[in-house]
């Protein structure tokens, strides 16, 4: 009969190896997002208008032309030159039946502003012939144009001594140039022509056309 195996008391036990470690592969990262444009920068109005002018007239330096940096200059409407040249003068002739060279003085009125819608006109004599108006009865017609501008509703002023004016108030002319045509001193072509331009530097808001008021009613 065989004997059974005697254990080894001393013997130390092997290690039962430890199970595979499950593999597990990484999460698929989320794809980066798209690297943003930086922004460009717009160019100012006057780098625009420089770049034009190099663009074109590359000889001229800026010597040549005119800048406000240099002083001197009046804040004034883009649409004076419509309402000086157009609109006074037709208003005119239906209010009063007679043409009338009023805008060229209104034209000087604003380039004598200076703040508020104020205009200081130091020289009668000087602010004349500016307007066109020289020899001995230039401050007359002068004074005359100012008075049908303060009838039309464009400015008010104040007469000093001898019929002297000095200060002129200069209204809003985008409410007059409304006025005018609303009373029908005013065609509505013209109307539009002025709304086309106030829009095209954005103040059409000062020009809100009503449809259905006096002007519509006298065409």
């Amino acid at each position: 009969m065989s004997k059974a195996p005697t254990r080894n008391p001393l013997a130390v036990p092997k290690a039962t190896p430890p199970a595979a470690a499950a593999t597990v592969s990484p999460a698929p990262s989320a794809a980066a997002p798209p690297a943003r444009k930086k922004a460009r920068k717009r160019k100012t109005l006057t780098e625009y208008a420089k770049d034009i002018r190099e663009l074109h007239w590359p000889s001229v330096t800026d010597d040549q032309v005119w800048s406000s940096e240099t002083g001197g200059f009046a804040i004034v409407p883009r649409t004076a030159g419509m309402v000086a040249e157009v609109v006074i003068r037709e208003a005119h002739k239906k209010m009063f039946n007679a043409s009338s060279a009023a805008g060229t003085t209104y034209m000087t009125v604003w380039l004598h502003s200076q703040a508020s819608g104020v205009a200081r006109i130091e020289s009668e004599e000087d602010a004349a012939f500016e307007s066109g108006y020289g020899g001995e009865r230039g401050v007359t017609t002068f004074r005359r144009h100012l008075r049908t501008l303060k009838q039309m509703g464009f400015i008010d002023f104040i007469e000093e001594s001898r019929g002297r004016v000095k200060w002129i108030l200069i209204f809003n002319p985008y409410q007059v140039v409304k006025k005018l045509h609303d009373e029908g001193h005013l065609e509505r072509q013209t109307f539009r022509a002025v709304s086309e331009r106030a829009m095209g530097i954005g103040v059409s808001h000062e020009l809100d056309e009503e449809e259905g008021g006096p002007a519509d009613a006298a065409q």
